[in-house]
């Protein structure tokens, strides 16, 4: 099978109070067996609020994307999550 690329943007929960460089930290440290963590940074959105950026691989498989998403989820400190693109790599 194939792999997918997936970039997502990931805001932070703003009714927990999680530092955004924790939250970048736990994000980096996603389980390998779900998907390939490749880039996850912090950005500006306006106003002082910070976003993180997250690219990753995952086998395209079905369900593996929920899963993958299910795992974001279940950090401490995320809110909500955007799919900013996905494509299949050959």
């Amino acid at each position: 099978m194939g792999e997918v690329a997936v970039q997502y943007k990931i805001m932070p929960d703003p009714d927990v109070e999680v530092p955004i460089d924790n939250l970048v930290t736990s994000l980096e440290n996603i389980s390998d067996e779900v998907g390939k963590i490749h880039n996850v940074e912090k950005k500006p959105l306006a106003f002082g609020l910070m976003y993180v950026e997250l690219h990753a691989v995952i086998e395209d498989a079905e369900g593996l994307v929920d899963k993958f998403e299910e795992a974001i989820t279940s950090i401490e400190g995320v809110g909500e999550i955007e799919v900013l693109g996905m494509g299949r790599l050959l």
